[in-house]
């Protein structure tokens, strides 16, 4: 069974999937079909380049998907106006309100990421959606206990000059680790992938720039993540597959503050040759 399937009553012949494999696996055939050689389809990243510029739509889906076809209405564009407002408001949400995010709402937004870019289309994140504030209050008490042990033994970290005060934080009440937020999500992937943390850095800054669209607010949980590579007694608590480990992670939910305005930034450091 090939790769990928062509309609020859459908297509047209234009070529368009040939030019725009970026492997150039797809070739053309008798009376200018285009085809994939079976003795290269083990090369096929089914990332779906042709599928998706076919303008025929002459060849069958990669995978099962709700979006086969892209309507004329389903088109309008964003403006650069529109698109750049609403991601130079982005803000990292550090307060939330004390209320639950619905699954519904979380998986709506993670079928969205999903189609965040990865090397060679190898979509190697996996997530762990800690929902249940409890749980994820139990995280940052297991972190904090962690940096007690890095205060209290003679190990040496780069984090040890700003630990007391996080320690402190968190003894007087505050959350310096998740920041009182009621979900994390953790992208998580195989060690051995040598992309895997670009790629989930990727996939979960999807996550936070989706996440506004949905009402919610979200912000890496730096702290949370370095733990967790560390700590056995947190990955203990996570409990991720064998073989796997904790890429990075993101503290979300409903944002006790509203954005107002847009503050300023350094000019783009920019050079042309």
């Amino acid at each position: 069974m090939t790769t990928i399937a062509i309609d020859p009553d459908t297509c047209s012949k234009c070529g368009t999937c040939i030019e725009i494999c970026a492997l150039g696996l797809i070739m053309k055939g008798k009376g200018n079909m285009p085809f994939m050689p079976d003795e290269v389809e083990a090369f096929c990243t089914k990332c779906g380049n042709c599928e998706a510029f076919c303008p025929e739509g002459a060849i069958l889906p990669e995978y099962d998907t709700r979006y086969p076809t892209l309507s004329e209405e389903a088109r309008q564009d964003i403006t650069a106006g529109s698109l750049g407002l609403y991601m130079r408001q982005r803000r990292s949400v550090r307060n939330y309100q004390d209320k639950i995010v619905d699954r519904e709402t979380i998986e709506d937004i993670i079928d969205i990421v999903r189609y965040a870019p990865s090397g060679m289309n190898n979509q190697p994140v996996h997530w762990l959606i800690v929902h249940d504030p409890a749980q994820v209050r139990k995280l940052a008490h297991i972190t904090i206990d962690w940096m007690r042990s890095i205060m209290d033994s003679g190990i040496e970290h780069p984090l040890k000059p700003i630990l007391p005060s996080l320690i402190a934080a968190y003894d007087n009440g505050k959350d310096p680790i998740c920041r009182g937020a009621p979900h994390v999500a953790i992208a998580y992937a195989a060690a051995a992938n040598p992309m895997a943390y670009t790629d989930s850095l990727i996939a979960l800054s999807w996550f936070e720039l989706a996440a506004p669209a949905f009402g919610l607010g979200a912000c890496w949980a730096g702290f949370l993540k370095i733990a967790a590579s560390y700590c056995q007694e947190l990955k203990d608590e996570l409990g991720l597959p064998e073989g796997h480990e904790v890429q990075y992670a993101m503290m979300f939910g409903y944002p006790k503050y509203k954005v107002y305005g847009i503050p300023g930034r350094e000019p783009a450091r920019i050079t042309w040759k």
